[in-house]
């Protein structure tokens, strides 16, 4: 299974910034971050062909500039993933809670648990 936000064959999702971060990286399986989910880049027109605006430059003055904050926050869930095989192959078990959501993955040596409450 491969999970994504966007590609250059839809539209860009740009909604709900370290959310959707979050959910993307600690879901199961293989994600996919195309260039500038971390930054959002904006859709515009390129070069070749103004149509194709899910296709434009990458916003390199963002990632160290007004986006670097986020470009921040989805490097750390990266690294976390990175070094958590569990996060993507490990079987679940899912936490009962009054409030958030929560899980376990587990795969050979590697556990996690996971507690998201949605707000920083």
């Amino acid at each position: 299974m491969l999970s994504y936000l966007s590609s250059h064959d839809t539209s860009l999702f740009r909604e709900g910034g370290s959310t959707a971060a979050e959910l993307l990286l600690l879901a199961p399986g293989a994600v996919q971050i195309f260039y500038g989910d971390e930054s959002s880049r904006p859709f515009g027109p390129t070069g070749s062909d103004p149509l194709q605006g899910t296709r434009s430059d990458m916003n390199w003055q963002d990632v160290s500039g007004k986006a670097a904050r986020s470009v921040t926050h989805w490097e750390k869930l990266g690294q976390f993933r990175a070094r958590h095989p569990a996060i993507g192959m490990g079987k679940q078990t899912t936490l009962s809670m009054a409030k958030g959501y929560g899980f376990i993955r587990e795969t050979g040596d590697d556990k996690v648990m996971v507690v998201w409450a949605g707000q920083q």
